[in-house]
């Protein structure tokens, strides 16, 4: 007679060969582009929502919007929401960071280097970020339901990737965009890798940041 534990361990043994292995994580690959086809830079692709029973990966460091040549690096900063974000200043001037966005407010006064507390964003939607020293100097914050998002580069190229199996439903957003996010939404059923798709946006002519001269530019 076979003794139970014996049993037992050959039962658990069979049952770990018999489960189907883990799904693999899945790629989305695309582009976003404008009214003339051509690619747009700058725009932020998104999960809006995952699937019943998917948890999201743990946040574990802060974001990092720096200020660099009296810029905001990177001026597109997309985070998922409950995110801390840090302002570090690495000229050798003051910043002072401010928001009034109704997503989220805040200010840092002025200050240098690693000074600054971070900020939690845990409300989602756009915040608008600007230096009150250095009137040019402006970034846009996205603060997304979901860590998985991605940033178009010059050519308006994305990838998602780490998805789960699942129908997900993809947003595509810019600063610019007269469309709006739920007219962009894309219901994408994942099961593998995915290519070409792409997200059409309409966008309103940009206004040149020009820099502001004198006392208030220097400092």
């Amino acid at each position: 007679m076979v003794p139970p534990l014996v049993v037992g361990l050959m039962l658990s043994l069979l049952s770990l060969v018999l489960l189907p292995p883990p799904a693999a994580a899945a790629t989305i690959t695309g582009r976003v582009v404008g009214a003339d086809g051509q690619g747009i830079a700058g725009a932020v692709v998104f999960i809006q929502a995952l699937p019943t029973g998917v948890q999201p990966p743990p946040q574990t460091q802060p974001a990092v919007m720096d200020q660099v040549h009296k810029t905001f690096v990177p001026e597109v900063l997309p985070v998922v929401v409950g995110s801390a974000v840090r302002f570090p200043n690495h000229d050798q001037i003051h910043h002072h960071v401010y928001s009034f966005s109704r997503t989220k407010s805040f200010e840092l006064p002025l200050y240098k280097g690693e000074e600054a507390p971070p900020v939690l964003f845990d409300k989602v939607g756009v915040v608008k970020i600007g230096c009150n020293i250095h009137d040019w100097m402006a970034a846009v914050l996205l603060v997304v339901p979901t860590p998985f998002y991605a940033v178009t580069n010059d050519a308006g190229e994305f990838t998602l990737s780490g998805l789960s199996e699942g129908t997900l439903p993809v947003a595509a957003w810019h600063e610019l965009s007269q469309t709006k996010v739920e007219e962009t939404v894309q219901q994408i059923r994942v099961e593998q890798d995915l290519a070409g798709v792409t997200f059409a946006l309409a966008l309103a002519p940009a206004r040149p940041r020009v820099p502001v001269q004198g006392v208030r530019g220097s400092r």
